[in-house]
């Protein structure tokens, strides 16, 4: 239920947003994250999964999407699309056994969010941002003791993840229509119960990335000319007939008369 209600905000967000847009640019990256299982829970209310020992293997990513500015190029509106690839290496304890597993996990995804500016310096700007996420399961395989299940056409786990991910970035501005960025993101998923064969098992997955990519800008926002107020100077001639020009003219006719 949560789910679906998030959905349908998102997808009036973005409406408003696409509608409406001041600046728009695209970007597109790629880079490396790795991920574990938190908080996990068995249908019992049990953590029987141990990663101590295992190394955080890092596994390709890739991503896309627009920006629209909100606020002079410094609060934007981020929606994007990203591919994620990991490799979550743990174990299962059952009482004193511990079963080595490793699960190899594919999801594509959209987020929406923003992006701020803490700091800015010549090309340079420091950024923070957030975003809210889904995630789908595209495929997924668990290995263990030589045997091999397909998570996914198996339903034995979840096949989609919402959550918050958040972090900063840094970004350098080569010119007026290109720029280059680097960011560390932190990404962590609502613990729900799953909706798999699995009853009453729960997690969160919580994923590290480094990311670069480069921005480029598409539009920019258009500064309206100012409006020239048009002043009419009305001149008032007054033409004045002076008695003066009168006489003259009576005067020279009398001269005329008595000549």
């Amino acid at each position: 239920m949560l789910m679906k209600k998030v959905q349908y905000i998102i997808a009036l967000v973005l409406f408003v947003f696409t509608v409406n847009t001041h600046s728009q640019e695209i970007f597109v990256g790629s880079g490396f994250s790795s991920a574990t299982f938190e908080d996990y829970e068995n249908s019992e209310g049990e953590n029987t999964l141990d990663d101590s020992g295992f190394s955080k293997v890092k596994q390709p990513l890739l991503e896309s999407g627009i920006r629209f500015d909100l606020y002079k190029q410094r609060v934007k509106f981020d929606l994007g699309l990203h591919y994620h690839k990991y490799e979550i290496r743990t174990a299962f304890i059952a009482g004193e056994i511990r079963i080595p597993t490793t699960y190899n996990l594919s999801y594509v995804g959209a987020k929406v969010g923003l992006k701020v500016d803490v700091l800015r310096w010549k090309n340079f700007g420091l950024q923070g941002h957030v975003h809210l996420f889904h995630d789908w399961l595209v495929s997924g395989t668990n290995e263990y003791m030589d045997q091999r299940v397909d998570l996914y056409n198996d339903n034995t786990m979840d096949k989609g993840l919402m959550g918050f991910h958040r972090g900063f970035g840094l970004e350098y501005k080569v010119n007026k229509k290109i720029a280059c960025y680097i960011n560390y993101n932190i990404a962590t998923s609502f613990k729900e119960a799953n909706q798999d064969s699995n009853e009453g098992e729960a997690y969160s997955l919580d994923a590290r990335s480094i990311r670069v990519g480069v921005l480029f800008t598409l539009s920019k926002k258009k500064k309206k000319a100012p409006v020239k107020k048009t002043e009419t100077k009305t001149t008032t001639t007054t033409t004045t007939t002076t008695t003066t020009t009168t006489e003259e003219e009576e005067g020279t006719k009398n001269k005329g008369e008595n000549d």
